[in-house]
């Protein structure tokens, strides 16, 4: 699993096609079924769509600072709000990504890089 930190949004629903995908094949190799078309109102992919809105959600609010715009969404299903709601809606999460990015980043990016071998202590 690995996410465009610039699009995260997008790039969930990208792998969540792909997700699908894979995981159709992985019930063929299995044996568990025959083709790996899976249909997209099937519980398996209601399960699948679940856990990448959720995990969706929590990687925006690692990176970005609130949940997710865009979420993944079965056929048929719209998972955002329509009209004036629906913008007033993405504005507050973008207030809040803007708010977190510039106000309460920089512990966060220290963390990171503490993780990743980056930090490098002031003298």
């Amino acid at each position: 699993r690995t996410n465009c930190i610039d699009c995260l949004d997008r790039t969930n629903v990208a792998q969540f096609s792909s997700g699908v995908e894979a995981l159709g094949q992985q019930l063929v190799v299995m044996g568990i079924r025959s083709s790996p078309k899976l249909d997209p109102s099937s519980i398996i992919v209601r399960m699948l769509i679940d856990m990448y809105v959720e995990i969706g959600d929590q990687i925006a609010l690692q990176y970005g600072g609130s949940e997710a715009h865009k979420k993944v969404a079965s056929a048929g299903e719209k998972t955002n709000v329509p009209g004036q709601l629906g913008k007033h809606k993405e504005l507050l999460t973008s207030i809040r990504r803007y708010y977190s990015n510039a106000f309460t980043d920089r512990l966060k990016q220290d963390a990171m890089n503490l993780f990743l071998g980056y930090y490098v202590p002031s003298q």
